[in-house]
């Protein structure tokens, strides 16, 4: 997302700003403004612009302290520094909000209001966000690779097997990512499976032998037409 941060930074200061009051020039009337003009108003779309930027670092704040608790050595400076991504995280959910608000289009932001929603663990309203930024841009595979994990964090296999599918034939890259964090839910639950779990288990290790054998092949492919 950074280069459509930088994008909407651009925006920000590059649009055209408007005279306060409606006016098409300096300030008018019978006292004396001793030259003074009225202050610019932004635009919705900059104000979005500026509220998703701020909450773009937020969320850079967040994964730096996130980092931090990785390689904590103790359980308490490791609490601390999770406790602060929270903090970071809320705040940018409250920026992404207000993004959405001057901009209803804005579906980046409602991307990663969702991201941010799914970092605290409210999963319900993370996907919501997603759905709300798939109505504006159906198909975005970003929001739709977020989404699934979100759903694995509520065990919706379904959801998260359709929405693989559908990743593999439209974009590889989220496919991957989507694999990835399925691989890692593996790791965190292989004890005391629920018959249901243990039929997703299998069906990841499917899936991912599958994969490996479709990028082998065109590897292999690609190897003999050089």
């Amino acid at each position: 997302m950074t280069k459509l941060s930088i994008t909407l930074t651009a925006l920000l200061f590059a649009a055209p700003l408007a005279f306060g009051s409606g006016s098409a020039g300096p300030m008018s009337g019978g006292g004396d403004t001793g030259g003074m003009t009225s202050a610019p108003r932004l635009t919705p779309q900059q104000r979005a612009a500026a509220s998703y930027n701020a909450g773009i670092n937020h969320k850079k704040r967040a994964q730096d302290y996130e980092d931090k608790a990785a390689t904590a050595t103790d359980d308490k400076d490791r609490k601390k520094q999770l406790d602060k991504a929270k903090d970071q995280y809320d705040d940018a959910i409250d920026d992404y909000k207000r993004a959405i608000g001057y901009d209803p289009t804005l579906y980046q932001a409602m991307n990663e209001l969702g991201y941010a929603y799914r970092k605290v663990g409210n999963y319900q309203d993370s996907i919501k966000a997603y759905d709300q930024a798939l109505q504006v841009r159906p198909n975005f595979p970003q929001a739709i690779e977020y989404r699934a994990e979100a759903y694995l964090g509520l065990s919706m296999f379904k959801e998260v097997q359709d929405s693989y599918l559908a990743l593999v034939r439209t974009d590889q890259d989220e496919a991957a990512a989507l694999m990835r964090a399925m691989e890692a839910w593996l790791q965190t639950h292989q004890e005391n499976q629920t018959p249901e779990q243990k039929a997703f288990n299998d069906w990841i290790v499917e899936r991912k032998a599958v994969a490996m054998n479709t990028q082998s092949l065109t590897t292999n492919n690609v190897k003999n037409w050089n």
